[in-house]
């Protein structure tokens, strides 16, 4: 018998474990007498079996040992599972391996379009639902490409989705495995999914349904037609329609594509009324069989409908993990956001900020200064959430062209695709030449020079200086005048300047480009495009939300002072709260409290630890003198050549970085802003470093190590 291959018609209950939830579902569907498309069973014997001779499993626990787990943002679990995903595209399944797959797949499907699905263990059970997070490859044909996108199933395992979602259902996450379905696939005029049970009301069955495939309703890309009806009698209870049946999901030669209705089709319902009837039964059918309420995906062709998977409704309240999971976007989603943010969301942005600068806040009594911080803000809290529904979200266009590349060129190094995306021209570097271009103009000029220490600036100088700072001052981070000429003054006296490192990435577009056949190269360029904005927005967008905080803060301040020229000794940088200052406005007897300092992380054992690991986010080797900084003001204080040590970096912070020789900092990952500054200006960074401002003091000698996402650290003599 082959133990690597089984077919649907020999699974037994003793193969579960080894084909998966979703395989042995799909079984017990089969038993119940309803459609299903023929499938075979990749048992999770040969997922071991490619791991094994690979050595994968050693050097996937490698990656997992840089940090735990459940210190790991996000961002980091992405880069993890970037650098796991890379060991899957580049390490070929064993032939013999692939000869067994080979023999005990089930001729009839290496002959017609195939769906290749991830079928793990324990993937849909009435307590977990991995629905989406593992991949799905549509309209696959022929034994070769059966076999490499079995790989990529497997690979699948390892994204920063299921990643993040084992992690939190506390699943052993290194000894995970992953069985695959191949399965028939059946071209449907019509797709939908049937919930037994409605979330909302168990008196309630619900039927959604879209014209052509169901990939464009699970993708979010087609809004489907919604029937609500009565579990018990079948009556309608309501028929909500889409906005417009425009788009339905079709077949492509190498995939589906969403493509525009034509004819009649945009004003018919999918389904009529005996559809309907036909799916409440197979769904009551089902939740019987199975015991619980159940999801189930259907398509329906020639009249009859085929069941594609059923698995139980599970309920996640974790909101902030289902926002991060909705990041994940099509191509077609990211243009249409591309065009929100850039004609809409950023002029907005730019305007309310202009709008809130041209306020005199200085001429306002104590309620009108009251009125102005609270809708400053309401304006910037509902900023914060459009940044959050929209900004964020696009940023995934920089994850989908690495993603891309990788599958493509299968480059030794899951970064290089980054190499492509630097130099998109980021407003921060923009902001950064022209601080260096200030600096040179003391560079040229002594007196100049002398003024400019002792804050005494005229004349032209006076004018470029506020022409900065009218375009770039005005995010909270340039508390003064002065503390602006004293980073001016530190990069005037720098023995070099240091300027973004310049690539020329053509060669690079080339090679992407001519990957692909010439009939898709129209979608490497569009998917290239989009990486490169994205790259970009995301850290200009950071900017333009900077300047409405900034003037929210300048009311804080303005507020602060009032309150500075009453009170003997009232520290106008100290931590208060917004509400004390309110209270104090209102009251001139108030005397505001400060914030209480509340420490949730405990401090790391500074005195025995010499050396850590993180995330290389940034090529290089470099020994420096630390400056390690825990508020903003401190970033004045850098002198040139040091390592930036911090928390989090912000693109409102990355004037700095033409001072700096590296980066060490807490938050992790690729795709966040220090990594980013780091690569344009071609300096070593280390990202992921837990406690980093702890374990680190202002005089440490730093090693920081790039490539490896190691920091070597000598102790400085104690404070």
């Amino acid at each position: 018998m082959n133990e690597v291959v089984i077919p649907m018609e020999d699974i037994q209950e003793k193969d579960r474990n080894t084909i998966g939830s979703k395989a042995f579902s799909l079984h017990a569907v089969m038993s119940t007498g309803l459609n299903i498309p023929p499938y075979s069973c990749i048992t999770t014997k040969a997922y071991e079996r490619y791991l094994d001779s690979g050595s994968l499993q050693g050097r996937i626990i490698m990656e997992l040992s840089r940090k735990d787990a459940a210190d790991m943002r996000w961002e980091e679990m992405w880069d993890t599972s970037l650098r796991i995903r890379n060991m899957f595209l580049n390490t070929p399944m064993p032939e013999a391996l692939a000869s067994e797959i080979r023999k005990g797949l089930d001729r009839h499907l290496t002959r017609v379009p195939v769906v290749v699905r991830s079928s793990a263990p324990g993937e849909d059970s009435a307590n977990t639902s991995f629905a989406g997070l593992h991949e799905s490859y549509v309209n696959i044909k022929g034994m070769d490409s059966i076999i490499e996108h079995i790989r990529l199933v497997w690979a699948s395992l390892w994204s920063d989705a299921a990643f993040l979602y084992r992690n939190e259902l506390g699943l052993d996450i290194k000894n995970s495995t992953m069985a695959v379905m191949v399965q028939e696939l059946v071209a449907g005029e019509v797709s939908g999914i049937v919930f037994s049970s409605n979330p909302g009301n168990s008196l309630q069955m619900i039927v959604e349904a879209v014209h052509g495939l169901n990939q464009g309703l699970v993708d979010g890309d087609v809004e489907p037609d919604r029937w609500i009806i009565d579990r018990n009698t079948g009556t309608l209870i309501e028929h909500v329609s889409p906005s417009g049946r425009e788009r339905i999901s079709s077949l492509s030669d190498t995939g589906t594509v969403i493509q525009r209705t034509s004819g009649n089709i945009s004003v018919i319902a999918p389904l009529n009324e005996s559809d309907i009837h036909k799916l409440r039964e197979a769904a009551l059918l089902l939740e019987k069989k199975f015991g619980h309420p159940q999801d189930i995906e259907w398509t329906k062709k020639e009249g009859e409908i085929y069941i594609l998977q059923s698995r139980p409704i599970t309920t996640d309240t974790d909101t902030e993990k289902l926002w991060y999971l909705s990041l994940r976007r099509t191509l077609d989603n990211l243009q249409d956001l591309r065009k929100k943010i850039e004609s809409k969301l950023i002029p907005e942005m730019i305007g309310d900020a202009q709008a809130m600068r041209s306020v005199e806040l200085r001429t306002m009594d104590g309620p009108e200064l009251a009125r102005e911080i609270m809708r400053r803000k309401e304006l910037y809290e509902r900023w914060k959430k459009r940044y959050a529904d929209d900004l964020i979200p696009f940023a995934h266009g920089m994850r989908m062209f690495g993603r891309v590349y990788n599958d493509v060129l299968k480059p030794s190094n899951p970064y290089e695709f980054m190499d492509l995306l630097s130099g998109s021209g980021l407003l921060s570097v923009k902001r950064n030449e022209e601080l260096n271009r200030l600096a040179g103009m003391l560079r040229r000029d002594d007196l100049l020079m002398h003024k400019a220490r002792s804050n005494a600036i005229e004349g032209n100088f006076r004018k470029e200086v506020d022409f900065f700072l009218e375009n770039f001052g005005h995010t909270g981070i340039y508390k003064s005048e002065e503390e602006l000429l004293k980073l001016i003054v530190e990069l005037a006296s720098s023995p070099k300047k240091r300027t973004p490192a310049r690539k020329d990435t053509s060669g690079l577009q080339k090679k992407f480009i001519s990957a692909f056949s010439q009939k898709d190269r129209a979608f490497a360029e569009e998917v290239l495009d989009i990486g490169l904005v994205s790259y970009r927005l995301r850290d200009d967008d950071n900017i333009y939300l900077g300047r409405i905080e900034g003037q929210y803060q300048a009311s804080l301040k303005e507020a602060k002072q009032r309150i500075a020229g009453r009170i003997k000794d009232f520290d106008v940088e100290g931590d208060v709260g917004e509400e004390e200052l309110l209270k104090a406005l209102a009251d001139s007897g108030y005397v505001p409290a400060k914030k209480e300092k509340i420490t949730t992380e405990s401090p790391p054992d500074r005195e025995y630890t010499r050396q850590v690991r993180g995330q290389p986010a940034g090529e290089g080797l470099v020994t420096g003198v630390a400056r390690v900084i825990t508020k903003n003001e401190e970033l004045f204080n850098i002198k040139f050549g040091e390592i930036l040590v911090c928390d989090a970096i912000d693109p409102n912070m990355t004037f700095v970085i033409p001072l700096v020789s590296a980066i060490v900092e807490r938050r992790g990952g690729m795709l966040i802003h220090g990594a980013i500054i780091a690569r344009e200006y071609g300096i070593p960074c280390v990202t992921g470093i837990p406690g980093a401002t702890q374990l680190i003091q202002n005089g440490d000698e730093v090693t920081v190590d790039g490539y490896l996402g190691i920091v070597t650290i000598r102790r400085s003599s104690p404070r």
